[in-house]
């Protein structure tokens, strides 16, 4: 046994005794050690998802078991790593995957945990589910392609997954290509680099539906996106289904030439926005049923209340209670909720700081802290600078004066006229009202 295994054993051992059952073997049995260098300990997860949801919400964890657990002062670094795991001991070893192209297109097909029937719909995703529904029933009919674009983690991948899954089950003999931008030009290279592009464009090309995720990952990779434009045209040609994602528009996308992103436009473009108060609820509970994890509805409420902008974080703010709950031996309850969440749920009473304030509303008009507080008298200056004034004297309650002073003004009407300013714009202008709105919402307890 190598250092590695050994090391690896201990660490395993430790997460099988103190987590439950279910919550080991969806999250942490997958997870193996590949490498051991300059006091770090790569731990590698099957896919970029798990990685960073493993990342996002154990790493301080890891961090503070492990050198009790190994001895030894390590800090964890979370991979991908997708080769080919070998079987367990009670498991029937597959075939070696050069041994079959089946065993290649294996690695491509969707994942079998995202389904139309676990995605939970609301206002914000309505449209994009039931377009995504559409286009599974009549692959190629529909709207082809189907573009889904939105923030990152609010859903686009377990709809493209679902949409592949449906599309299988209508006719499973038909292969179905499920990949991310970044698994497509790492294959594209790797076939550069073997000579084997004839085998690439067929296991792309000779496919009953190609569905491609994080499509503005394809800016900047010239040659990558070349080959893709000719993958398109190949499928569009021949009626096959594609589907694409992206975390914005296809006008918004840089780096790509004009004649790919107007393809991406010739079917149906579909925005997903942040789901509202009662999805996020429905989702958290439709997480707990499916992972077998009692959620109290006051901590379902918590959470949906103060994570906000995407699925993802409220699947990790779940997981990571439970863990917690786990490791404890004690129920789910607000109080641990608040305990482990610390850092997203602020105290009962929580108002932002001014500095908050600034740094939240510098950042969405895209200057810097310093220009806000400046002495410019520039209208792009100018009026985040009364936004943010305004926003300290409603959010943050402190006195006129003590805004003056934090923005570097001797007179406190300087902010009197700021606020009336404010107040006087957000009846007449979209903009402001836009504006404020978002940063009330950013920066609400």
């Amino acid at each position: 046994m190598t250092a590695l295994d050994e090391t690896w054993g201990r660490v395993d051992g430790y997460l099988r005794s103190r987590l439950r059952p279910d919550l080991y073997d969806r999250w942490f049995a997958p997870l193996r050690a590949s490498a051991i260098d300059d006091g770090r300990l790569h731990v590698a997860a099957p896919d970029k998802f798990h990685r960073d949801f493993v990342d996002d919400n154990y790493r301080p964890w890891f961090e503070e078991f492990l050198p009790a657990v190994t001895g030894t002062s390590l800090r964890v670094v979370f991979v991908v790593d997708d080769r080919p795991r070998a079987a367990a001991a009670h498991e029937e070893a597959p075939p070696p995957p050069s041994a079959s192209p089946r065993g290649e297109q294996q690695e491509r097909r969707p994942s079998a945990r995202y389904t139309f029937e676990t995605f939970v719909v609301g206002e914000s995703n309505r449209f994009a589910f039931a377009a995504a529904q559409a286009v599974a029933q009549k692959p190629g009919h529909a709207w082809n392609p189907l573009f889904l674009h939105g923030d990152s983690g609010l859903g686009k991948t377990h709809l493209l997954h679902a949409i592949g899954n449906a599309i299988l089950a209508s006719s499973p003999g038909g292969p179905v290509a499920v990949v991310t931008s970044e698994r497509y030009t790492n294959d594209f290279v790797d076939a550069l680099r073997k000579g084997t592009l004839d085998e690439f464009r067929r296991r792309y090309r000779e496919c009953a539906a190609l569905l491609i995720d994080d499509v503005q990952f394809f800016a900047g990779k010239d040659k990558t996106a070349e080959e893709f434009f000719h993958t398109f045209n190949t499928l569009y040609e021949q009626g096959v289904q594609i589907v694409l994602s992206s975390d914005r528009s296809p006008k918004e996308l840089r780096g790509l030439e004009e004649r790919l992103c107007s393809r991406f436009e010739w079917g149906m473009r579909v925005q997903i926005d942040v789901p509202e108060f009662e999805t996020r609820a429905a989702i958290l509970k439709k997480k707990a049923e499916q992972e077998q994890i009692d959620l109290p509805d006051e901590v379902a409420t918590l959470l949906a209340t103060h994570i906000r902008s995407n699925v993802r974080e409220l699947h990790g703010a779940l997981t990571k209670i439970s863990a917690f709950a786990s490791l404890k031996s004690e129920p789910i309850s607000t109080r641990l909720a608040r305990d482990v969440l610390s850092d997203v749920i602020p105290p009962p009473g929580y108002k932002p700081t001014i500095e908050r304030i600034q740094e939240a509303t510098a950042a969405h008009y895209g200057l810097t802290v310093a220009k806000l507080t400046s002495s410019s008298r520039e209208q792009k200056i100018a009026i985040p600078r009364q936004v943010a004034m305004f926003l300290c004297r409603e959010l943050a309650k402190e006195t006129f004066q003590l805004i003056a002073d934090k923005f570097n003004k001797k007179d406190h009407s300087t902010v009197i006229s700021a606020k009336v300013r404010v107040e006087e714009l957000l009846g007449q202008d979209p903009a402001i009202q836009t504006a404020v709105a978002t940063l009330t919402q950013k920066l609400a307890p």
